[in-house]
């Protein structure tokens, strides 16, 4: 049971952390692509840069899950339950 409850946190973190980072991203994007690109390399430069930033994101959100729930598992076997 802890394997999955852990397992959650990791995906719900990285969820998380994921959307947000793409709802920004796509915000910089649009920006990027009607002020500043000047040709299709900019575009595919910034399309790369995108992805690896929300991989990223991604990575940190499983890593804040994790210590979320090692926090959470603590606080419950402190409180003896």
């Amino acid at each position: 049971m802890h394997v999955v409850r852990r397992i959650l946190f990791f995906a719900g973190g990285a969820l998380l952390l994921g959307f947000i980072a793409n709802a920004i991203l796509i915000g910089i994007g649009h920006w990027y692509e009607m002020k500043v690109a000047r040709s299709e390399y900019d575009l595919s430069d910034a399309f790369m840069i995108a992805i690896f930033v929300q991989a990223l994101c991604v990575i940190a959100g499983a890593f804040t899950g994790n210590w979320l729930y090692r926090r959470w598992r603590n606080k419950k076997k402190s409180a003896g339950t």
